[in-house]
């Protein structure tokens, strides 16, 4: 149940992340990939909190930060 939690969470992370990104579109590719850096550690932080392993934890976070950055990918 916690995994499935943190999972939701990191959706609605994402969901905000592309929210910035729409509103800074002006904004240096150099930036973006900052905040790309800053959003998949603040999920990263949120999947320890939930997750109690460290390494499923980051197993995750990566897992949902490739699906995004392939959904961008695709999408664009």
């Amino acid at each position: 149940m916690n995994v499935f939690l943190c999972i939701i969470i990191q959706i609605l992370v994402w969901c905000g992340y592309s929210l910035v990104l729409y509103l800074s579109h002006h904004d240096h590719s150099f930036y973006e990939t900052v905040l790309l850096v800053m959003f998949s550690y603040f999920n990263f932080l949120i999947a320890v909190r939930f997750i109690s392993n460290r390494t499923i934890g980051i197993h995750v976070t990566i897992l949902f930060t490739a699906i995004y950055v392939a959904g961008r990918i695709v999408f664009l």
